[in-house]
């Protein structure tokens, strides 16, 4: 054998031959990036729907039918998915959700009650261009959670004393609804010493009264979402621990209570308060909330339209609390590696599906007055930012109905409440914020609709509105 021949042997036996493919492979690696999409909501804005469809259109995004405004998944540029929640401890329950959508008839997922995270693998290949020579191909891992829209509102108490919580909770007590509502309450506050030695259990029975109206105002009519302590209403693990025997002191403040007794109410609360935020708050911030990258901040419109003047104010104060808990920002690659900030926000007005196709820029317009204190903050960080008016799950289908000689536009769906299947002109969205003789004059009477069926095979893009154009501004740089 000559001696070229012999040393080829040798090279193919000692591997260096696959040298330049295992360098490649290993920038390729290298290159994958994994981001956390902040899926931020009040309770009951959608955050668990708004994931299982995200997730379900994501997963078969290789196949570029159900997202067509989604650049890299209409190019035909991702190449695989995979679903990996089942690393985490607490994994998202996609199919059980599914399962409620896809059934007979479909029902909306129960409110979440506990954390949970899904974690999913989206494989692509770059773009032609520059990109190309780190590797033909690349990861994105794609972090989300899910969680209570209840505990996201105690976030701001990080940032707040005992003293000054209170003090917060006494300005939302003076006025309507929560002031009608806890009226006794207010009044038996009124008479406590809160400096001198409590009767054993009285911490406990306010505690109970005082999570009695917390529940009463989330409901109907109210559906008020500025409710602290969260946890009061959505316990989870902690159901009957006493880190949640915790009111404010709306009533009666003490004028030295530096002088509070050590088994007072006074101090009892204040240690309660301390301990809450310390031990149940800071690390669900800490651990979930600290290291996002990307952010969508879902919005109810519609039912703040619904619930009137109160409703209103109290959904534009938590949103504009809330998301002073986030670390905004642009980032540079040290940042993004060890410190991230959001550098990306997509505010969305859900249920764009429960009113009709010429009425969704009103949606766009009507959430943007609605948070433009916010928006502006975030700005002023140089984040970009974006109104958008979404479905990621359609419940209805357009319809036409003619009165008086003329076409107009309808929806067609099933009722939330009753089943009944119904063709309604749902109503104008105001591009305004109302004015007083709108609240009072029951101008506002959108209907809840329950969910279409989900298809258990190939989604097509009739199933969501404007799904894809969140994604694409979400992600889609990043492709």
């Amino acid at each position: 054998m000559s001696i070229p021949n012999k040393l080829g042997g040798l090279i193919r036996q000692s591997g260096l031959t696959d040298w330049p493919e295992q360098l490649k492979m290993s920038v390729e690696r290298g290159m994958e990036q994994r981001v956390r999409l902040a899926v931020t909501g009040l309770s009951r804005s959608g955050k668990t729907v708004f994931i299982s469809a995200l997730a379900r259109h994501l997963l078969q995004s290789e196949q570029g039918r159900s997202l067509p405004f989604f650049a890299a998944a209409s190019e035909g540029r991702i190449v695989a998915t995979r679903d990996l929640s089942t690393e985490s401890p607490s994994p998202f329950p996609l199919q059980q959700c599914l399962a409620g959508l896809q059934a007979s008839p479909p029902h909306w997922p129960n409110s979440t009650e506990a954390l949970s995270e899904i974690r999913l693998a989206l494989r692509y290949r770059r773009k032609p261009g520059l990109g190309r020579a780190l590797g033909e191909h690349s990861t994105l891992y794609l972090d989300l959670i899910d969680y209570p829209g209840e505990w996201l509102l105690d976030l701001p108490m990080l940032t707040l004393s005992f003293e000054q919580w209170c003090k917060q909770q006494q300005a939302l007590f003076a006025s309507l609804p929560r002031t009608e509502v806890a009226a006794d309450w207010i009044a038996q506050q009124s008479g406590i010493d809160w400096l001198a030695p409590a009767p054993e259990g009285l911490r406990q029975r306010l505690t109970e009264r005082y999570r009695s109206l917390l529940q009463q105002l989330r409901e109907p009519p109210y559906n008020l979402s500025l409710l602290q302590p969260g946890r009061l209403l959505m316990p989870a693990e902690l159901a009957g621990s006493p880190l949640l025997d915790l009111f404010p002191i709306i009533q009666n403040w003490p004028e030295a209570p530096e002088n509070a007794d050590t088994n007072s109410l006074f101090t009892q609360l204040q240690q309660a308060y301390n301990d809450y935020c310390e031990q149940v708050v800071r690390p669900f911030y800490r651990n979930h909330f600290r290291h996002f990258d990307r952010q969508i901040v879902l919005v109810d419109c519609l039912k703040t339209l619904n619930s009137g003047e109160s409703c209103f104010n109290d959904m534009q104060l938590a949103l504009t609390t809330l998301l002073h808990s986030f670390q905004y920002g642009r980032n540079s690659l040290f940042r993004r590696l060890f410190r991230p900030r959001i550098n990306r926000v997509l505010f969305a007005a859900t249920k764009a599906d429960h009113v009709t196709a010429n009425q969704h820029h009103n949606l766009d317009q009507f959430l943007r007055l609605m948070i433009e204190a916010a928006q502006r903050e975030i700005r002023f960080e140089q984040v970009d930012t974006r109104c958008l008016a979404l479905s990621s799950l359609r419940a209805t289908e357009a319809a036409q109905a003619r009165l008086d000689g003329q076409h107009l536009s309808c929806l067609r769906g099933h009722r939330k409440d009753t089943g009944e299947e119904i063709a309604l002109f749902p109503g104008e969205v105001p591009t305004e914020l109302p004015r007083a003789k709108d609240w009072n004059s029951d101008r506002f009477r959108f209907v809840d609709f329950a969910p279409r069926p989900l298809p258990a095979g190939t989604l097509r893009p009739e199933h969501h509105i404007r799904l894809d154009q969140a994604i694409e501004y979400l992600l889609g740089d990043l492709f």
